[in-house]
């Protein structure tokens, strides 16, 4: 899986060919969530608010928050991918 992003101790990845939507996978430590990014805002996926790796809703906002920040790099890294 290759490494997209690293930031504030999340590491952003997508793997080759992934399924869509568009997303990408975050973790940090025990934290894991994926983010889909194929609209004009980053979301949580469906689901993964429930998820026992995700619970943290600390980290999910400061995931999010990353995520939207530097949206543009990754919907062109997922499509550079795809």
């Amino acid at each position: 899986m290759g490494n997209v992003l690293t930031a504030d101790g999340f590491r952003f990845f997508m793997p080759s060919n992934d399924h869509e939507p568009n997303h990408v996978h975050v973790e940090k430590g025990e934290f894991a969530t994926k983010i889909d990014i194929s609209g004009d805002q980053a979301i949580l996926m469906k689901g993964e608010e429930s998820k026992r790796t995700a619970k943290d809703p600390k980290l999910r906002k400061k995931a999010l928050r990353l995520a939207n920040t530097y949206l543009q790099t990754l919907k062109e890294e997922w499509r550079l991918r795809q």
